[in-house]
């Protein structure tokens, strides 16, 4: 941790662990929407069909798209009142007919609202990456605890349902003692590159986008965390002619590689291999792979998973179990873990190639 890192840890006399933290049932959980571009919208309609949840509240800096998912609400319902608008979060924040603050904004900005939220004494859900820096990863995790609100990564691919029966063959023996995990995530962005997102790659190195191939793998391994990790890429061969033909500017300094390959060791004495490449034009890729002392699963999803499926899984396990005041099956420990994977990458490609220890983000 750095300074302000460390002057945040200087707030907690003693830190209390949120793992499988359980709060009050809320009964009907009341959500506002922060964010309502497309990955918003989507989250947005597939929530509203949850009985135990009611939209209160939708936030977004242009008008035209609270006002775009407030008419959605309308159509689905014409019964349910419409939220109120606005475009600032902090007045989301204060709002005190919210209880869950859904994230749906760019990258940059999900750290800190996810942190103004709980300060507020909202529960969070927040989009992938939750965090880029290791700063704001501690601020998250260090705010959890202070606040005791729930702060869930939406990391859907948990709730594949092809992949959660592996974890759970995994977790039951069938492949006997894991050894060895593999997961790539290659997704050609094409006409999906946002100005922003672009930009994070131009002036950033490493596995920007590491959770939807690693979060399933930690699933798989149970309670073993990762330790330490290495990281090298290839030069951005792609990336300047991406930023000429998306944004029609020259970007010499380009930074983020072609492809990123990360070796992760576990404390368990595990391995785990990354590749990340939304640059090249080679089909889509998410894949699953643990090999075990006794066998091995491998499981590819070459763009045929359904995203609304695993989004509505998801949706449901977050909002039942806000309602019924149970756990959830990812906490911010885990939000921690697998988003620290982006500073720690760009760490160890900007040290040589070497190897970075991952902080024990655990009291």
């Amino acid at each position: 941790m750095n300074g302000s890192a460390h002057d945040a840890m200087n707030d907690f006399h003693t830190r209390i662990s949120v793992s499988h933290l359980c709060t009050e049932p809320l009964g009907t959980v009341r959500v506002a929407f922060v964010g309502l571009g497309d990955r918003g919208q989507t989250a947005l309609r597939l929530m509203l069909p949850l009985p135990e949840a009611q939209i209160t509240a939708l936030c977004d800096v242009s008008t035209s798209c609270a006002r775009k998912a407030a008419k959605f609400i309308s159509q689905f319902d014409s019964s349910r009142p419409v939220p109120p608008i606005y475009s600032d979060y902090t007045a989301v924040c204060s709002d005190e007919h919210v209880d869950l603050v859904y994230i749906c904004s760019d990258w940059t900005s999900h750290a800190e609202i996810a942190v103004n939220a709980m300060l507020a004494g909202k529960h969070v859900a927040v989009e992938v990456p939750a965090a880029l820096t290791l700063d704001d990863i501690w601020r998250i995790v260090l705010t959890a605890e202070k606040t005791r609100r729930h702060c869930f990564l939406l990391e859907n691919c948990c709730f594949d349902p092809r992949l959660q029966a592996a974890i759970s063959d995994i977790q039951n023996g069938s492949i006997g003692k894991p050894v060895h995990a593999e997961g790539s995530y290659y997704h050609h962005l094409n006409d999906r590159w946002t100005p922003w997102r672009l930009d994070i790659n131009r002036r950033q190195r490493g596995d920007l986008y590491p959770t939807h191939e690693l979060a399933p793998l930690c699933m798989a391994l149970g309670d073993d965390h990762m330790q330490t990790l290495v990281c090298m890429d290839s030069a951005p061969f792609s990336g300047p002619d991406v930023h000429m033909q998306q944004l029609g500017t020259p970007a010499p300094d380009f930074q983020n590689g072609d492809h990123t390959t990360t070796l992760i060791r576990t404390a368990g004495e595990r391995t785990i291999l990354l590749r990340h490449d939304v640059l090249t034009l080679q089909p889509y890729q998410r894949r699953f792979s643990v090999i075990g002392t006794r066998g091995s699963i491998c499981i590819d999803d070459n763009g045929s998973t359904s995203h609304d499926e695993i989004t509505t899984r998801m949706n449901d396990h977050l909002i039942h179990s806000l309602a019924n005041g149970l756990p959830l099956c990812i906490d911010v420990y885990d939000l921690a873990e697998w988003c620290a994977v982006i500073p720690l990458s760009q760490q160890s490609i900007e040290q040589g190639f070497a190897p970075v220890v991952f902080p024990s983000f655990r009291p």
